[in-house]
């Protein structure tokens, strides 16, 4: 069991790959079940692993966001390059747009982050002009579908800040673009696609042989 954010560090960049929680492939590693849950949710950033998850990003020692096929999880640096070949769309954000291959709220979604400026969910929906009742849930979902693309990745969190300066509320996630985050981990070459896919399927594999591959490839990649 992982007990510190030491202990998961330590484990997250042996395994390379990790959902946060939630049902994945039988076998593959899951925080959720790798920790006691009388750990969850006490605030404490060395023993909580609702902390665990954006401390490692601010401290940039593992990527997380919903970057396993849409679902939340963790990559060490080692193997972010392989992921991000195989699931980074070919062609730049405006070439994919002309090609009609984007939803025009992802696009837009995008566009704010152009400037390279870390936004917050609360920022996002403020700039895309949507209320949590009106809107949002399309907005949400182009955040996700940026992250599993591999264009923008979580690089923190926040709390809303009243007129006196009071910290207030959940923190909420803060983002920015993958190329800024993690362009000392995306230094060498990238491989072809199929290729990437391939090594990191093998690399799961070598985790645990009882993995099933076929359900994994689909749930990472959307293929069968």
């Amino acid at each position: 069991m992982l007990k510190t954010y030491a202990d998961f560090l330590s484990c997250a960049d042996t395994c390379g790959v990790m959902v946060f929680s939630g049902k994945f492939t039988e076998g593959f590693p899951n925080l959720y079940d790798m920790t006691a849950h009388s750990q969850w949710h006490t605030s404490d950033p060395d023993t909580d692993p609702w902390q665990w998850r954006d401390r490692a990003a601010m401290d940039k020692r593992l990527a997380f966001g919903n970057i396993l096929g849409g679902r939340k999880g963790f990559i060490s640096p080692k193997l972010y390059p392989l992921f991000y070949s195989a699931c980074r769309p070919d062609g730049s954000m405006e070439e994919r747009w002309r090609w009609g291959h984007v939803k025009k709220t992802v696009y837009d979604v995008y566009r704010l982050f152009e400037e390279g400026t870390p936004l917050d969910t609360v920022e996002i929906r403020r700039r895309m002009n949507v209320r949590k009742s009106e809107g949002a849930s399309a907005v949400d979902s182009a955040v996700v579908t940026l992250q599993r693309e591999f264009y923008i990745t979580v690089c923190g969190n926040r709390r809303k800040v009243s007129f006196d300066g009071t910290e207030y509320g959940w923190p909420a996630n803060i983002y920015c673009l993958v190329d800024d985050w993690a362009a000392d981990w995306l230094k060498e070459p990238l491989l072809p696609t199929d290729e990437a896919r391939a090594r990191i399927l093998a690399h799961i594999t070598g985790l645990n042989r009882s993995i099933d591959i076929k359900k994994t490839k689909k749930l990472l990649f959307g293929a069968e």
